[in-house]
């Protein structure tokens, strides 16, 4: 059997960031830091620094903002080279806004994405046949509450990617701008019964549910659900669980952090994940190496774990973060 050209394929839409120095107000602002953000290419950029083949595919505009994300991809080793341009001359760039809070004043984050270029991604815009000679697909519920088309996409690489024999990871990743839980369920429960592994939040676990149980209840409940996939549930600070349909498996959080900027976080875990579950680690040892990798994302401002491989397994000896001398 011929071996399989990419590790990952992942497809979404990834953004500009932008937000004030520190914790200033938006409404004060008079310069905003520039970042890349995106759960898809959050995921590849860590899962190509960590040495993985990785690709990401998008829609962008034929612009200099939409050059510059390409550029910061290119740069971690990402295969943008399946990324479909705009033909349209309006076509946009999706940014968002963070305003950084502390407490008692929350973080905020604004979007203006509404109609970007990777909103109008079609199914016929990709080469699905690369899904023959690749490993995984990530996918989030993140890309099909942007729009109709869209949604068909998602659709379209899970059939392709089926048909492929490629595995299929699906992050529950709801975010409440963007649909109902009305609408998003029936979405959601169509392709993680499709998927071989789904990761969520115990937070969007419980609201899926209705269920204000224990992580281990909402596993359990969820590969009940949809049967098939392996259900991956993340607590932030808290153990992270998995359930296989015959057994729990825990991994528990690094303790003693303190989190400079927490977006991204469970993109970093995700990340972390593919690589030990490509690496043929098991499923305790996979979600630690994804707790390690989410924990060091904890320790950096922007949305992307940019981490190596040895900072990774430093961290998972020593099993602290204290000074390397």
């Amino acid at each position: 059997m011929t071996p399989r050209r990419l590790d990952l394929l992942t497809l979404g839409e990834s953004m500009w960031r932008l937000s004030p120095p520190g914790v200033e107000r938006l409404v004060t602002a008079r310069n905003l830091e520039i970042q890349i953000g995106g759960a898809e290419s959050n995921i590849a950029i860590a899962l190509a620094r960590l040495g993985k083949r990785v690709a990401w595919w998008s829609k962008l505009p034929r612009n200099a903002l939409a050059e510059n994300l390409l550029q910061v991809l290119r740069s971690h080793g990402v295969d943008v080279s399946g990324v479909v341009p705009d033909p349209d001359d309006d076509a946009r760039l999706g940014t968002y806004f963070i305003e950084f809070g502390s407490a008692p004043r929350p973080t905020r984050v604004l979007y203006d994405r509404a109609r970007s270029a990777a909103s109008k991604m079609q199914p016929d815009d990709f080469d699905w046949s690369l899904l023959r000679h690749t490993r995984r697909l990530h996918l989030s519920g993140i890309t099909p509450a942007l729009s109709a088309s869209c949604q068909a996409t998602v659709f379209r690489a899970v059939e392709e990617a089926q048909f492929a024999g490629t595995n299929i990871t699906l992050d529950l990743n709801y975010r409440e701008k963007l649909w109902s839980w009305d609408a998003c369920r029936p979405v959601i429960d169509r392709l993680a019964a499709k998927s071989d592994l789904v990761i969520s939040a115990a937070r969007d676990a419980r609201k899926l549910l209705h269920d204000q149980g224990e992580a281990a209840s909402l596993a359990r409940r969820l590969h009940e659900r949809w049967c098939r996939p392996v259900v991956v549930v993340t607590q932030g600070a808290q153990e992270t669980l998995a359930y296989d349909g015959n057994h729990l498996h825990c991994a528990p959080a690094f303790s003693g952090l303190t989190p400079i900027d927490r977006i991204g976080a469970g993109d970093a875990f995700a990340a972390g994940l593919h690589c030990a579950l490509l690496e043929g680690m098991d499923m305790p040892g996979a979600l630690q190496f994804g707790n390690a990798v989410a924990a060091l994302k904890l320790s950096m401002p922007g949305d992307v774990a940019l981490v190596n491989r040895a900072e990774v397994e430093a961290l998972l000896a020593a099993g602290s973060g204290e000074i390397q001398r």
